[in-house]
This record gives C-alpha cells, sequence and structure tokens, in this order.
C-alpha cells in the first residue's frame, strides 16, 4: 500500500478534501487526510490528485502539502 498524506490549512479545507475524495474512503486525523492506494495503481494516484486541484480550484484553496513515497510536495490549483 500507499500512503499519501494530504495537509490542509484550515478545517475548511480538510472538510472540502473529505468529500471530493469519498472515494478513496480517506481517513482524518488532526487536519490531515490519508489516502490508502494500492501500490502500483497509478490511475488511482492521479485520480486523487485531479480530486484535490479540482478541489482547491472550486473552493478557492490556496495550496495543500502532500506527502507520497517519504517525498513533501506542495500542490496549488493551476490558472
Amino acid at each position: 500500500m500507499r500512503r499519501l498524506q494530504i495537509r490542509a490549512r484550515t478545517n475548511a479545507d480538510a472538510d472540502c478534501l473529505m468529500r471530493e475524495l469519498a472515494a478513496y474512503s480517506p481517513t482524518r486525523s488532526r487536519g490531515v487526510i490519508l489516502v490508502e492506494l494500492e501500490e502500483r495503481s497509478e490511475a488511482d494516484l492521479l485520480g486523487v490528485l485531479a480530486a484535490v486541484e479540482t478541489c482547491l480550484g472550486a473552493n478557492e484553496i490556496r495550496s495543500v502539502r502532500i506527502q507520497l513515497d517519504g517525498r513533501s510536495y506542495m500542490l496549488a490549483p493551476s490558472g
């Protein structure tokens, strides 16, 4: 399993992300959203990232910090 952690800035942002990612059965603890993906499922990973980007753009969320495979990334809406 791959663990994708998403750290939101506010509870409202985390609530939005939880709704957007519901299809991936996320869990939440103290502002950190955790999604577990199959090890080799690139389609699921791309789906999660697309859902996060959609949520950011639609709800004027500036950015979220994502951790995957021991590396940290910042994701912000495009445009």
